[in-house]
């Protein structure tokens, strides 16, 4: 006998027309692909089960971590309680603030535009208008006294109420209503 060279290929398989035709074909694939896809699912089913333990530990983590601050929280309560009732109290002492800075700042406007010679008798400023009454020493600052105040930009109206001249003294009493924008 001749020794054969190469290698054998030996099909336990019977060749018969059932492996050709579409239900031997079905089943062999079946056997061949199948064994692949169970064993990919395995692995993914595997791998689930794994990644739970992960995941159950990253809970009990978060959880630990939310109940830490929950006691951080409540531990302020008294703080933050107390610093409301502060703010509560603090906030019509600002608005009274408020207002009475554009008072300073609408009497320290008054101050820059009032000319020399000129004496304020009475003055009230609010938050609509201001009336002033006083003297000027001549006519000249009297005439100043009204030019700066139509400069002023706030004021929408300007009226005089009573003006006398006084020819003894030279001296003109007045009493001006503004009213602001």
């Amino acid at each position: 006998m001749a020794a054969q060279q190469g290698v054998f290929h030996i099909n336990l398989l019977p060749k018969d027309s059932f492996s050709f035709s579409s239900l031997g074909k079905f089943l062999s694939w079946a056997t061949t692909t199948g064994r692949v896809l169970v064993v990919l699912t395995e692995f993914v089913v595997l791998l689930a089960f794994g990644s739970r333990f992960y995941f159950d530990k990253k809970v009990n983590d978060l959880n630990d971590e939310i109940d830490q601050k929950e006691v951080q929280i409540e531990a302020f309560y008294d703080t933050e309680v107390t610093i409301r009732k502060i703010l509560a109290k603090q906030n019509p002492i600002g608005r009274y603030l408020v207002s009475n800075l554009s008072f300073g700042q609408r009497y320290d406007e008054l101050g820059k535009l009032m000319p020399q010679g000129v004496k304020l008798d009475k003055l009230m400023i609010d938050n609509s208008g201001m009336g002033i009454s006083g003297e000027a020493e001549s006519e000249l600052g009297f005439a100043r006294l009204l030019q700066n105040l139509k400069k002023v930009q706030d004021l929408s109206h300007l009226s005089m109420k009573d003006t006398n001249y006084d020819q003894t003294t030279g001296t003109v009493k007045f009493n001006i209503q503004a009213t602001f924008k």
